[in-house]
């Protein structure tokens, strides 16, 4: 009777946790066969790519907690109250780059799966790999 109830309000945790994760699957499939085609180098390159796109989505936060960090170390000592100011501003900048962070990693990780699952494909079909050394 509780099997038939809860399945009339949307199934078990489980099922309603699989469907929810589908989309997400759906996307790494798709880069998954897309990444097939990629060499070895091509493939293992990917990772930089990735590094540039987090780093190119935190430039400007970055570049305003340095401009802040600099104008903090330029005020004189005297001038408590500016540098608190000034490190606040950074303390609140840190975490909106957190914020940022994982925005960028949520954005790559259908991309980043499929690489790592292309990866993991191709050592087990070969048993050995060969890639230029950076």
């Amino acid at each position: 009777m509780l099997g038939f109830i809860s399945k009339i309000f949307g199934g078990s945790k489980s099922e309603k946790d699989i469907k929810s994760f589908l989309p997400l699957v759906e996307k790494i499939n798709q880069h998954f066969s897309s990444y097939q085609s990629l060499s070895n180098d091509q493939l293992r390159n990917k990772t930089q790519e990735f590094k540039a796109r987090i780093s190119e989505h935190l430039r400007s936060i970055d570049d305003q907690i340095t401009k802040l960090n600099a104008d903090a170390e330029a005020l004189p000592f005297s001038d408590i109250n500016g540098k608190e100011a000034l490190y606040q501003e950074v303390d609140k900048l840190r975490k909106d780059r957190n914020k940022a962070i994982e925005e960028a990693l949520k954005e790559i990780l259908p991309e980043a799966f499929a690489v790592v699952k292309e990866t993991a494909r191709r050592f087990k079909e070969n048993a050995e790999m060969e890639s230029t050394a950076t």
